[in-house]
C-alpha cells in the first residue's frame, strides 16, 4: 500500500459489473484483498487487452472498436466507474450475441429493434440472432423528441366560425415578385386554405382584412375567432384595434410553442413538401416558389381532408360561389407551372 503496509490477496476469480449502458460484463484474474475499503480497476491492466483509452472533459471512455465498454466520471482527481458490481448469481453475463447486436446496432447508424431482427432473419447479420437490445445511451439522447401534444377539438357550426393562421419566412431567395414570405389562413370547420405571399411580415394586416372582406362578402358568414401565435405581426397595435373593432375574439399559443398552433403549421409543412416535389419533378428554379405554392394550395383545396371524413369542400354552403375563391395568381400560375411540368 502506500505507506508500505502489506495486504494480503486471498484469491483470484472473475466478477461481474453492470455496466452504464445495462450490459453485464465479466473482468477476470480479481485480485481479491478483503482489508481494501474499495474496489479498484487497472486502466493500465484493462489497455493491455486491447481497449483505447480516452479522456475528455472529465469523463474517462474505454472503447473496443466503436464499441463504448466502459465509462468513468471524474471526482476529486480520481475515475469513478459508472456501474456497478453483481452480487447475486441469477444475474447473467454478456453474452457474445448481444455484443454483436449492439455492434451492429452502431454499425447501421443505430438502426431500430424491427430492422435488425428482419435482417438477421435474412441471415445478413453475423452473430447476431434475436437481435434483443435492451438499452442505448446515444438512441435515448440523441434521438428524443417532445412530448406530442393532445388534439384540440373545437365546437365549430359554420365556416369562419374559427380560423388558423401563421406567418411562413423568410426565405433565401426571393420569389419572382421579391416575396420572403407568405401568409397563410385555413377554416376549422372545412379545412380550406388561402396563401398569399409577402415582402415583409408587416402586411400581414392589410392582407387579413383584403381576405376577411371578400370572404364575408363571398359567403354573408360574420368572422370569429383567429387563432395564431405570439408573433408581433399579430399582436401590433393597429392588429389589436381591429379585434376591439370588428369583435373578432383573439386566441394566441403559448410562447415558443409551435405544436398549439398546429393546424396551420401542419398546413404550411405540406404546402412546402408539394411545393419541393413539384421542383424536383419539373426542375423548376426556386424563384418560382410562390407561384408553385398558390398552384398547390389552389390543389390541396380541390382534394379530399381526412380531417373532415374525406369530404370535399362541397361540405361548405354555397360552393358555387366558394370553389371560384381561388388563391392569388393561382388563374395566372396554373398555366405557367403546367407548361414547365409538360415540357
Amino acid at each position: 500500500m502506500s505507506d508500505d503496509h502489506p495486504c494480503i490477496m486471498e484469491g483470484v476469480g472473475t466478477i461481474q459489473i453492470k455496466m452504464f449502458d445495462g450490459m453485464v460484463r465479466e473482468l477476470k484474474e480479481v485480485r481479491y484483498v478483503p482489508q481494501l475499503k474499495r474496489n479498484m480497476v487497472s486502466v493500465g491492466a484493462l489497455e493491455s487487452l486491447g481497449p483505447v483509452v480516452s479522456i475528455k472533459e472529465g469523463v474517462l471512455r474505454m472503447t473496443k472498436g466503436s464499441m463504448v465498454v466502459l465509462k468513468a466520471d471524474r471526482r476529486n482527481n480520481l475515475y469513478y466507474l459508472k456501474g456497478s458490481t453483481v452480487t447475486r448469481q441469477v444475474a447473467a453475463s454478456t453474452s457474445s450475441e448481444e455484443d454483436s447486436t449492439r455492434l451492429w446496432h452502431m454499425r447501421l447508424g443505430h438502426a431500430g429493434e424491427k430492422s435488425l431482427q428482419t435482417l438477421a432473419r435474412q441471415g445478413l447479420l453475423k452473430g447476431a440472432g434475436t437481435c434483443k437490445m435492451e438499452f442505448c445511451e446515444h438512441c435515448i439522447t440523441r434521438k428524443k423528441t417532445k412530448a406530442k401534444f393532445d388534439t384540440t377539438t373545437h365546437c365549430t357550426e359554420g365556416i369562419l366560425d374559427y380560423v388558423h393562421t401563421d406567418v411562413w419566412g423568410s426565405t433565401k431567395t426571393a420569389s419572382i415578385g421579391g416575396n420572403h414570405y407568405f401568409v397563410s389562413f385555413i377554416d376549422e370547420y372545412s379545412r380550406r386554405c388561402w396563401v398569399y405571399t409577402m415582402r415583409h411580415k408587416g402586411e400581414v394586416l392589410e392582407l387579413f382584412v383584403k381576405w376577411k372582406k371578400n370572404l364575408e362578402r363571398s359567403t354573408g358568414e360574420k368572422y370569429k375567432v383567429l387563432h395564431s401565435d405570439n408573433g408581433g405581426e399579430y399582436k401590433s397595435d393597429p392588429f389589436l384595434q381591429l379585434y376591439l373593432d370588428e369583435d373578432i375574439e383573439r386566441h394566441f399559443t403559448v410562447r415558443e410553442t409551435p405544436q398549439q398552433n398546429g393546424v396551420a403549421e401542419r398546413m404550411n409543412r405540406t404546402l412546402l413538401e408539394k411545393v419541393r416535389c413539384m421542383f424536383s419533378n419539373a426542375s423548376l428554379s426556386k424563384k418560382f416558389w410562390a407561384e408553385a405554392l398558390a398552384y398547390e394550395c389552389y390543389l390541396v383545396n380541390r382534394l379530399s381532408s381526412s380531417v373532415i371524413g374525406g369530404k370535399l369542400l362541397s361540405r361548405l354552403g354555397r360552393e358555387k360561389q366558394l370553389l371560384t375563391m381561388i388563391c392569388s395568381g393561382c388563374s395566372v400560375v396554373q398555366p405557367i407551372i403546367m407548361s414547365k411540368m409538360i415540357s
